[in-house]
């Protein structure tokens, strides 16, 4: 029992980094589309034809960002079920 329980706590520190880097990787994605926006606000003629120009590469993106976050509600949920699980151990 004890074995099973410090394997959870590792688990469960785990999953609190992912979710903490999760969030840092985010707010810097939110600076950078800040940045893409105000860049595209300066000379809009050039930032709709780079945005034409990376089309394919946004939607792969989006693609890859809706799976980052179902990644992340994952985490959540897995964190969820192991503090129910350590609080049944104490």
């Amino acid at each position: 029992m004890n074995k099973r329980y410090r394997r959870l706590k590792e688990r469960l520190k785990y999953t609190e980094t992912c979710i903490e880097n999760f969030l840092d990787v985010e707010r810097h994605k939110t600076i950078t589309r800040k940045a893409r926006k105000a860049l595209n606000k300066d000379k809009p003629f050039l930032g709709l034809i780079f945005i034409v120009l990376y089309l394919p590469t946004r939607i792969i993106g989006f693609i890859s960002d809706t799976l980052w976050w179902n990644r992340y509600r994952k985490w959540c949920k897995e964190l969820e079920l192991i503090k129910k699980e350590l609080e049944s151990y104490e």
